[in-house]
């Protein structure tokens, strides 16, 4: 029975996958490099091979699995994304839980998609972190293929157990080892600002999109005319060129003492000018989002947003920008503590 499902998901790689080198389509192969590797999947075209070890198609070209395991002489020119992989490697392996704050936390992503949109859609979740928009995407009704460069994939891998068909891949999302226009939606929450070329990495998402599906990304926002939140971001970007800089074990701990500044200037005052009727006077204070989370959940944003290498920062109009330069159409950009914008494509790229 084990030998069969095995052979049934391999068979599923091999008409799924595609060689994120050149495009060709896989074989398979028994020869393994190391005894934790199950088999290879190895390409016809240019003989690339790459391993299924856990149960995760390692989907990567050889010199970045190389940087990824230390040797950071394979990384080259891809040294920042490697540090990158490596940054929320860390954070997800730290910041694990699944929560049921998680599922609302879904549905404010997804908007304006609600449940029903997913049932017997293909999806890829680019930048899956620890997996749980995929979670719920797939309890939702879809297909959902899980993508994430780093160890973090190992977490999904977890957390994705037993919610439907979520089947994850460690791959670059600048070279994605799928056929083109093969999803119906494709979603990348959090992950494009922390790219070297963020457009450039949306334009080749929108090469795996089929004609009439429907792209949704997450940015972060450029404050515009609200001097606290301009005066906060300045303070936090002059303190990432020391923090991006520390080991992940400090900062780990460091984010704890700045979860509880965080609350007690931010957080708490929401929960008090609300408990006291001053709702409007609560709704301008920064922060105020996680006063629905546990702190931990906090604690896990000031890591996030000490430890990533690169971030930028977006207009609403920088946003619209994005999405009229690739042709899509039916645009909207709505602010979520960021912003979240949707576009559908209307017809194959060149």
């Amino acid at each position: 029975m084990v030998e069969k499902q095995v052979e049934s998901i391999l068979q599923r790689y091999l008409l799924e996958l595609r060689c994120p080198g050149c495009g060709g389509r896989l074989a398979s192969s028994r020869e393994s490099i190391r005894p934790t590797e199950e088999y290879l999947l190895v390409c016809r075209g240019c003989h690339e091979s790459y391993p299924v070890q856990d149960g995760i198609p390692r989907m990567l070209p050889l010199r970045l699995r190389r940087a990824l395991d230390g040797e950071r002489i394979a990384a080259g020119a891809d040294s920042a994304s490697i540090s990158t992989a490596e940054s929320f490697g860390y954070e997800w392996n730290h910041f694990s839980e699944m929560r049921e704050e998680w599922r609302q936390n879904f549905l404010d992503y997804m908007a304006p998609h609600g449940p029903e949109f997913f049932p017997g859609k293909r999806v890829l979740d680019a930048g899956c972190g620890s997996g749980r928009h995929s979670y719920y995407a797939a309890l939702s009704g879809a297909e959902v293929w899980a993508v994430d460069m780093g160890s973090a994939i190992e977490v999904a891998h977890r957390n994705t157990r037993g919610s439907g068909s979520v089947q994850v891949v460690q791959a670059d999302l600048r070279q994605l080892p799928f056929e083109p226009e093969s999803f119906d939606f494709i979603y990348s929450i959090g992950v494009l600002h922390h790219l070297s070329d963020p457009e450039s990495a949306f334009r080749n998402l929108l090469r795996y999109l089929k004609p009439n599906g429907e792209i949704q990304v997450y940015l972060y926002w450029k404050p515009e005319g609200q001097i606290i939140k301009r005066a906060l971001l300045a303070a936090v970007s002059a303190l990432r060129q020391v923090t991006t800089r520390i080991p992940y074990g400090v900062l780990y701990r460091l984010s704890y003492p700045a979860a509880a500044i965080a609350y007690a200037g931010f957080v708490w005052p929401y929960r008090l000018l609300k408990a006291t009727g001053l709702g409007s006077a609560a709704e301008r204070l920064p922060m105020k989002q996680y006063a629905r989370y546990p702190f931990r959940v906090c604690v896990n944003d000031q890591f996030d947003r000490l430890s990533a290498p690169i971030e930028y920062r977006y207009t609403r109009a920088e946003v619209v920008a994005w999405f009229e330069r690739a042709g899509l159409k039916n645009v909207t950009v709505r602010p979520n503590f960021g912003w979240c914008a949707t576009g559908r494509k209307v017809g194959t790229l060149d």
